[in-house]
C-alpha cells in the first residue's frame, strides 16, 4: 500500500467516526443512529448471516468477530438465537462512543471490544453488516480499494467463513451516500483474493446481498 492510500484511507476512518459521531448525537444507540432504516431490516440481515453460518459450520462452540460492531446489537442476537452455543466474541468499531457504551453493556469475559476494523488475532468468523454501505466520498475507486483493503486484512485472520453485506445494483456506483456494489463482481473480487464465495439473496431486501466467502 502506497502513502497516497495510507493516509486517504485513514482520512476516511476519519470521517467515518465524525459521521457517527454526529448521528448518535441526535438519534442515540438505535437503528437511525447507525444509519439503519429501521430496526426490521437491520435484524432480518443478522438473521441471514446467523442462517448462512450455521449451514457452513456447527454453531456449538466458536469464535466470531464483528467488525462495525455499532451498540452491540447483533451480540444480542446472536445470544437470544445460540442459547445451547458457546461463544468468544469480539466487537470491533472505529468510534469510540460505540466501544464504551458495549464495554460497559455487555461486560462478560467472553465478549470483548476494540476500537479496530479487523480481528485480534485468529477468529471463526468474521461478519460484517452494513459496515461498508455507508461512504463517506464520492470516489468509488477509493471507497472499492478501501473495503478491499479491510476484506483483505480481515480474512489473514479468518479460520471459517469471511460474511458481510452490500447493496446490490446492476451498476456499481456510490448515490446519495451509499455505495452500491454488483454481485458478479464482487463475487469475483473475492475469489480472486480470497476463497469460494457464495452470494445470498433474500426477497425480503431486493437490493441486498450477503456474501459468504468460505476457508
Amino acid at each position: 500500500m502506497n502513502l497516497f492510500d495510507e493516509l486517504s484511507f485513514s482520512y476516511l476512518e476519519y470521517k467515518i467516526n465524525n459521521s457517527y459521531t454526529t448521528r448518535l448525537m441526535k438519534y442515540g444507540n438505535s437503528p437511525q443512529g447507525l444509519f439503519w432504516k429501521n430496526s426490521f431490516t437491520q435484524i432480518h440481515r443478522f438473521d441471514l448471516i446467523i442462517t448462512a453460518l450455521n449451514k457452513y459450520s456447527n454453531l456449538k462452540k466458536f469464535t466470531i468477530c464483528d467488525i462495525g460492531c455499532g451498540y452491540g446489537k447483533f451480540l444480542e442476537i446472536l445470544r437470544n438465537k445460540l442459547k445451547k452455543s458457546t461463544f468468544q466474541y469480539q466487537g470491533c468499531d472505529l468510534n469510540n462512543k460505540l466501544i464504551d457504551y458495549c464495554t460497559k453493556n455487555y461486560s462478560n469475559k467472553n465478549y470483548q471490544f476494540y476500537k479496530k476494523s479487523s480481528p485480534k488475532g485468529i477468529v471463526d468468523f468474521s461478519v460484517m453488516s452494513g459496515t461498508f454501505n455507508l461512504s463517506v466520498t464520492d470516489d468509488i475507486n477509493m471507497w472499492e480499494k478501501y473495503i478491499l483493503k479491510n476484506l483483505t486484512s480481515i480474512w489473514k485472520q479468518t479460520n471459517k467463513v469471511m460474511a458481510f453485506n452490500l447493496l446490490n445494483q446492476n451498476e456499481r456506483k456510490i448515490e446519495q451516500g451509499l455505495y452500491y456494489t454488483n454481485k458478479n463482481w464482487i463475487k469475483d473480487i473475492c475469489e480472486q483474493n480470497f476463497g469460494k464465495t457464495e452470494i445470498i439473496f433474500s426477497s425480503i431486501l431486493p437490493d441486498d446481498i450477503l456474501i459468504i466467502v468460505m476457508n
